[in-house]
């Protein structure tokens, strides 16, 4: 299925569109084939209530601190790439910052076991409410690693939500339903090459791929990052 970007002219994914995001800046450098995007950050801690209701644990500052390292560090690992337009490789490279007017994101501790995914499921609706992003210390064998990528994961739902709308963001580009239960016929995890950030897999039935594979592999997908420079605001 190719992806609904392909259908944007390039000169105006280069140009950006008017209805553009707030919190994404693109400065964009014809002369060194580079694009520069700003994705500001407004990271917050749980509220009194969520952790009343065992939804999650409140971090001390210290972890609080950390976790939103990794985060930009993922986002900034997960969303930057090369992608070609107009026939040129383009460098992009996405920085994240933090400001009060940037996309928001509690960072929390799983909450009570009894509320299942509940309270331990990252999840990313904005801009219908402010996502939650979970540190698990049992998160497999890597679970900096892990969150980090989540992260960037999580991110990137309301860019693609802006572009191309709930059903297509919150459905993994149609690999799982809206509520993020993968679908059977979602693809296997491929042997070799990218994996995709934003889609869901099935294990492969042909070999074994193993957690450092999948991270290592791992990148937005050239097609979310020229939406993302797509749907970006532009430097004055």
């Amino acid at each position: 299925m190719s992806h609904p970007v392909s259908t944007v002219d390039e000169h105006h994914i280069l140009k950006g569109r008017k209805r553009a995001l707030t919190y994404a800046i693109a400065h964009v450098d014809e002369e060194h084939k580079i694009i520069h995007i700003r994705l500001s950050m407004n990271y917050g801690k749980p509220s009194l209530l969520t952790c009343l209701l065992g939804l999650a644990k409140k971090p001390d500052d210290a972890q609080f601190e950390y976790h939103a390292r990794l985060a930009d560090e993922g986002i900034a690992r997960y969303w930057s790439r090369t992608i070609t337009l107009k026939g040129e490789a383009w460098d992009v490279r996405v920085r994240p910052e933090r400001s009060a007017q940037g996309m928001p994101l509690t960072l929390a501790n799983p909450g009570s076991r009894l509320l299942g995914n509940l309270s331990r499921r990252s999840r990313n609706p904005y801009p219908f409410f402010t996502g939650t992003l979970y540190y698990d210390e049992n998160d497999g064998p890597d679970p900096e690693r892990s969150y980090a990528m989540t992260a960037a994961h999580e991110v990137g739902h309301p860019l693609l939500t802006h572009a191309f709308g709930a059903k297509y963001s919150w459905g993994h580009a149609g690999t799982s339903t809206i509520l993020g239960r993968r679908d059977q016929d979602a693809p296997e995890y491929p042997a070799q090459g990218e994996i995709s950030l934003m889609l869901y897999y099935n294990r492969n039935s042909s070999c074994v791929i193993d957690s450092d594979s999948i991270f290592s592999r791992t990148i937005a997908s050239e097609g979310d990052v020229k939406t993302l420079v797509y749907i970006s605001g532009r430097s004055k």
